[in-house]
């Protein structure tokens, strides 16, 4: 079996005054996995992060499209696959110009049209009401294309060894498929979310693009659904369970509890606090419960998911195994969460640093590349930056 060199092409192993490094022995070994690595330190972005701070401030924030764009060189060149550092070509300028486009074409216009139906329409009127829910489908739908097409933006000034990424599909379709989902997952009590994950995971993933090869994903929803199934309804038993040991050992507890909520669900509501409303209100109390609860078992079932996902996911000969678990996922979320709040956002890059890291040391890629089997992608480049990921704040890096 052919393996890689360390300049990332083709070669024999040596075999001379070593008769055990026979050709069995060699194809026993299996596929060779191949390093991914990040090489970046907190001491080396520290000054990055402080210049980009204070010009921020200075400039009233206009310089956070430049600020971002040397923390993505900085991670990117840090980064390496087989020895060789990821490219980012971006520019400040782009994701500025993207910015401005989507100001002026529209979130400008959003609000002038919001701020007349305010103004000329009866706020408890069905056309209000209609507006309104259309107003939340249209901007569901601006952040599905806002993921898409920061996600395409970002292939396209990512290159390794002078080959860059490209993505070949319509951002629209992916935000409909984004809103239908949701939509599902909302009405079936979350039990459309394994199934949401996949198909769009597959979309983006199919049409994404290293050079003139694309990958290629084969991971089904049904696995999922056992380990969601177990979340599901692991959370649920975890909040009956809690209620049942507090109403055996504090009974007046668990009473005051239930019924000051609803009295006080009744009132906020200036409604009467009938035995029905406070057992409708019992309901929606333990349903706030549940969904904290749901929260807790997350970080378990995402882990089961990164892994799942990347198993089924393969480029050329490639394919890749994640090794996240519940610990080493809920300590990177916890952590960086931390580094945020505790810096008021401006650590913000150091997360980020975090997360490149966690995803290079947990990730596993095994299998050959030689570099001369990719030609460069005929994609033409976006000309702009992510605008509308920006105007909502999605996609950190």
């Amino acid at each position: 079996m052919a393996l890689l060199s360390s300049d990332g092409l083709q070669s024999r192993p040596a075999r001379a005054n070593n008769p055990i490094m026979s050709d069995d022995f060699v194809q026993s070994l299996g596929p060779a996995a191949l390093k991914l690595e990040q090489r970046g330190s907190a001491g080396e972005l520290a000054p990055i992060v402080l210049l980009n701070t204070l010009l921020n401030i200075i400039t009233l924030s206009i310089y956070r499209f430049w600020g971002k764009t040397r923390i993505r060189q900085y991670l990117w060149r840090h980064s390496h696959f087989m020895g060789e550092p990821f490219e980012y070509t971006g520019t400040g300028g782009e994701l500025f110009k993207g910015f401005l486009a989507v100001f002026f074409l529209v979130l400008l216009p959003l609000g002038v049209i919001s701020n007349l139906a305010s103004a000329y329409l009866d706020p408890d009127g069905f056309a209000f009401t209609a507006f309104s829910a259309v107003s939340y489908i249209v901007i569901f739908l601006l952040i599905g294309m806002a993921l898409y097409r920061a996600r395409r933006y970002r292939l396209s000034r990512t290159s390794w060894r002078g080959i860059r990424g490209s993505m070949a599909g319509s951002s629209l379709q992916y935000a409909i498929r984004y809103v239908v989902f949701w939509a599902l997952t909302y009405l079936s009590l979350g039990w459309a979310y394994p199934w949401m994950r996949i198909s769009l995971f597959r979309r983006i993933m199919s049409e994404t693009n290293f050079g003139d090869r694309a990958f290629r994903v084969t991971a089904a929803a049904g696995p999922l659904y056992r380990k969601f199934a177990a979340c599901w309804f692991g959370s649920f038993l975890t909040v009956a369970a809690g209620l049942a040991v507090l109403m055996v050992l504090e009974p007046s507890v668990y009473h005051d509890f239930f019924e000051g909520f609803g009295r006080g669900f009744a009132r906020s509501s200036d409604i009467q606090a009938t035995p029905a409303i406070l057992l409708l209100s019992a309901g929606v109390l333990f349903a706030v419960l549940w969904f904290f609860s749901l929260l807790l078992w997350l970080p378990w079932y995402k882990a089961q998911e990164f892994r799942h996902l990347a198993s089924g996911t393969s480029f050329m000969t490639m394919t890749f195994k994640m090794d996240a678990t519940v610990l080493n996922l809920a300590g990177l979320v916890c952590i960086n969460g931390l580094i945020v709040l505790l810096t008021l956002g401006f650590g913000q890059p150091f997360a980020q640093l975090r997360t490149f890291r966690y995803v290079c040391n947990q990730l596993t890629i095994i299998g050959e590349l030689n570099v001369d089997w990719v030609q460069q992608t005929s994609a033409a480049q976006p000309t702009m930056g992510e605008g509308l990921a920006d105007a909502f704040d999605l996609g950190a890096v």
